[in-house]
Order: structure tokens, then sequence, then C-alpha cells
């Protein structure tokens, strides 16, 4: 290295020692203070945290600092002779975060299950039946609750506690004696000999498939109301036929034969026929280990209303026909088998169908030369 080099570098060296000399000096803060000697303003170094002014500076002498005593302390850089005492007990539940020291003072937070509000900690809130905890509290902030959603239950009273799953009673072998609400856990009961899916077809469905079955039947086109009117003797009071209707129409559902076979199509669908309608119908989607249960529990002609029965029960606040018409529109998109196509189509047209009513009121028209329609007939699941 030349002489010339040399020189240079101790230029910059030189430079760059002064210019963080006269940044440090510029950072750190000062105060005006009167010497006592000459009477003079002078402008003084504060002392940095955790430090207090031992004596003022002069004209020839800086400030000197001292350190801050035990148990207290000074946060900021400032002129004062003596350092803050530390604050030496929490308020009610309250639980010390950070202990004193020289720079800080003891911290204080609210104890596991409170909140601090203004100046009081405030226990966290528990949420209310059908609400689970979203966010847990804090120190700082109370529980955040939300509603469950489908297929979850919270029966409340707790500020810790999420929304819990329903019991899933088929995957445990179990019978569902009750299903769950957003406030109940599903009940389930013992289980079966044989596990199998439980049938319940609710009296829509059941209208459906007799419908179904009397579509191609040659009945009398007299209402049954006309048809009691013409008898001679004590007429039938409405009460009356409304328990007949009634009667029949349980006789109907309790059946294992409902002669949905009158659509041929219905009886040759497979899991996968079943899966591609459950997919394709709207809201809550019917879980496949049911669809399974389905086609290993029920016979084929029941398949389809076994199915749309599990949909509407997930989906009771939407409409079956309207759901059906959904249905249609995306299987035809994704070009299903026709034969599955024709099937729905059939069952679409049978619910919305005007004339549905009519034929419904032409079955009763056989109960009068049926005597076994007013026996007693146990539930289908029994």
């Amino acid at each position: 290295m030349n002489n010339t080099t040399c020189c240079q570098t101790l230029v910059i060296l030189y430079e760059a020692s002064l210019s963080w000399a006269f940044q440090q000096q510029a950072e750190q803060p000062t105060y005006q203070h009167r010497d006592p000697a000459t009477s003079a303003f002078l402008t003084c170094n504060q002392c940095p945290p955790g430090t207090a002014v031992k004596r003022h500076c002069t004209a020839d002498m800086p400030t000197e600092c001292q350190p801050c005593p035990d148990r207290h302390f000074a946060e900021n850089w400032h002129w004062g002779e003596k350092c803050q005492y530390c604050t030496s007990v929490c308020k009610e539940r309250q639980l010390v975060k950070q202990q004193c020291n020289s720079t800080h003072d003891q911290l204080c937070e609210c104890a596991p299950g409170f909140h601090l509000v203004i100046e009081f900690c405030i226990a966290h809130k528990a949420c209310s039946p059908g609400y689970g905890v979203a966010a847990l509290g804090t120190p700082v902030s109370d529980t955040v609750c939300d509603l469950c959603p489908d297929g979850h239950f919270s029966p409340g009273g707790s500020s810790t506690k999420p929304c819990q799953p329903h019991t899933n009673c088929s995957e445990l072998g179990l019978k569902t004696l009750r299903w769950g609400t957003s406030t109940a856990d599903s009940q389930c009961g013992t289980p079966d000999k044989k596990p199998t899916l439980l049938l319940f077809p609710d009296v829509t469905l059941c209208e459906e498939a007799v419908f179904q079955s009397l579509a191609s039947l040659r009945l009398s086109s007299v209402p049954l109301e006309r048809l009691l009117d013409s008898l001679p003797g004590k007429r039938v009071d409405r009460k009356s036929l409304e328990r007949l209707k009634k009667t029949y129409l349980q006789k109907c559902c309790t059946s294992t034969n409902w002669s949905v076979s009158r659509c041929s199509s219905l009886k040759n669908l497979t899991l996968d026929d079943l899966m591609k309608v459950t997919n394709s119908l709207p809201g809550v989607k019917v879980k496949e280990a049911d669809v399974q249960a389905v086609v290993s529990s029920c016979l084929p002609r029941q398949y389809i209303l076994q199915l749309l029965h599990l949909w509407k029960k997930a989906n009771h606040n939407l409409d079956l026909p309207n759901a059906l018409s959904h249905s249609l529109r995306v299987l035809r998109n994704q070009q299903a088998p026709r034969h599955l196509l024709k099937g729905l189509k059939k069952i679409s047209r049978i619910i919305g169908t005007t004339s549905a009513q009519k034929m419904f009121q032409k079955t009763f028209v056989s109960m009068l030369q049926d005597g076994s329609c007013f026996k007693a007939h146990k539930p289908l699941n029994e």
C-alpha cells in the first residue's frame, strides 16, 4: 500500500468517527440548567433510562449520572435527581406479568379467565346455548362466540369450549334415538343385532310413493267426499273422513312393499347413481356412509326415496321440487345415465303436478273393500 492510499484511508476513518460522534451527540437529549457559580444557563445532557442525575453539568464538567437504587426505575431519558418507585402490589384479580427493574415498572395483567375493562378485570363471558367459542378471551379482550354450524352443537355456559360435532351413532354401530340440535348432541341407543339403516319415511315422501304406485292404476275418478255424500243413511263427518285418510296413508307408509317399482328405472339404481344424485342436490350433502347404508339396508325400489328422505332431514328449509329441478339440470350437464335422468324426472313430475292430490284422493276408494285398512301397524323400524 503506497502513502497516498494510506492517507486516503485515514481521512475516511476520521470522517466516519466524527460523523458518529456528532450523531450520538445529536441523539442524546439535553436540558437547560443554571450554573450556581456563574448564574449562566448551561445545556446539559440528560441521564439515560435506568439512571438519575447525580450532579448537574458545569462549564467544565458534563452531567454525572448514577444507577437507580433497588425497587426504583427510570423508563426514559430525564434530568431528575431521583428515579420513580416501583409499583409494589397489583390490583384485584391481577397477576404480575413482569417484575420491576431499573428501566421498567412492575407490569400487571388480569388473571386467567378475566379481561381488562377500563381499570377493572371482568370475567370472560360464557357463550349462550347454540353458540361456541370462536376465540378465547385474553387478559385484554373478551370471549368471542359464534353460532354453531350444521352438524355441531353447544349446550352453552362455557367460555372456553367451541362447538362440538354431533356423535355419529351409525359409525358406532348404534341406533340414533334422537338427532342432534344446535344445543344438544345426538342420542344413541343399543346396537341392532344386524346394523342397518333406520328407515324413517316422512309423510311427504310416503305420499310421493303412493302417487308413484297409482299412476297407472284404473281407479274411479269420483272424489271420496262426493262418494260418501251419495251414500244413504247417516253421513260420515269430516273428522272421520280425515281419520280414514290418515289410516290408509299409514298403511302405505309402513308397508315394506311400496310399489315404486312401477317406474322400472328406479329398480336399477347403483351406489354410483345415488352418489351422483347426492352431489347434484343443493344444500347440505348426504354423507357417503349414509348412502352406502341405504344400499346395504333397503330394497332397490326404496333407494331414491330413502336418499331424498335423508336429504330433507339435513335440508328441512329447502323445497324438494326445486331441489329435484336443480339436480336434473346438474345431471344433464354432467351427461348422467339416461335411466337416472328418466327416474328423477318422473319423481319430479309427480311431486310438482297439480293433479297429485286428486290421485291421492282416488286411492281411498279401495278402502271401502279393504278390511285390513284399519288395523294397527308397527313403524317400519320396529
